[in-house]
């Protein structure tokens, strides 16, 4: 099955409310599933989608290790995905949800083409928000890392806070502290560098990765690049991360 075939499957699959197709586990590599990811993309902007950002997946070495891999591959963000920070999500739609406090950065100068460097990345970002990843199980048990890949490694959505602009010059995110809590009661608590891997390091693979696929880190695209810890939700639950420094994000399901 090639690229073309593998999208319009996942496409067609994905509008029905079915995930994984039979036929594609166990038969794409890192670097088809990724071309395929980019196919079922294409099909989003042909429907009048608009591409918002993207992600970085695997940004810790943990992470890495129980998939066997020392790749950091990029998932994508659509516009009409992005709420901002107090919204509310229907949790009818968004069934074995799952969120993630994580750093949302903007671009600021597109970064285009190979050898980007994590000092290029950063003297490149406008700002940098707190953000949760809505991050949807849709795989329920399948082990398919490649197939989670074309998937768009479960990105369902992001809330999004306010922006700190310009970033910081001298701000330690390696020191960050972020406090996750439910309803007011401190749930999980995580310092960067004990979790995650460099921002700016993750931010300039993702550059080269994409300069690899014939696509760019653009200008005022938002950038997410990993997760702090990992939370699933329930209907009626209230959330807030806390980003020592940057500020706070809320949503809230129902």
């Amino acid at each position: 099955m090639n690229v073309e075939q593998a999208g319009e499957l996942i496409w067609n699959e994905a509008r029905a409310g079915r995930w994984f197709p039979e036929a594609l586990r166990g038969q794409l590599t890192l670097a088809e599933a990724l071309r395929v990811q980019l196919n079922v993309r294409g099909r989003k902007l042909g429907q009048g989608g608009r591409q918002a950002g993207w992600k970085v997946g695997l940004t810790s070495e943990r992470v890495r290790r129980r998939h066997g891999t020392e790749a950091r591959p990029f998932g994508h963000i659509m516009a009409q995905d992005i709420y901002p920070s107090g919204a509310t999500i229907p949790t009818q739609r968004f069934t074995h949800g799952a969120i993630e406090p994580e750093l949302c950065f903007t671009i600021g100068e597109t970064l285009q083409g190979e050898g980007i460097t994590p000092e290029r990345v950063r003297e490149a970002v406008a700002a940098v928000a707190p953000a949760f990843e809505l991050n949807q199980n849709r795989a329920q048990g399948v082990a398919d890392f490649p197939l989670s890949v074309a998937d768009n490694l479960s990105q369902w959505g992001i809330v999004a806070g306010a922006a700190l602009q310009p970033l910081p010059a001298d701000f330690d995110f390696d020191a960050l502290r972020v406090t996750l809590r439910r309803g007011g009661e401190e749930v999980a608590t995580a310092v960067g560098a004990e979790v995650i891997d460099d921002h700016f390091l993750s931010l300039s693979i993702l550059a080269n990765t994409l300069a690899e696929y014939g696509e760019s880190l653009a200008a005022g695209m938002r950038v997410i690049t990993g997760s702090f810890s990992k939370v699933d939700v329930r209907a009626g639950e209230r959330w807030e991360a806390e980003f020592a420094g940057i500020g706070t994000v809320r949503v809230a399901f129902d």
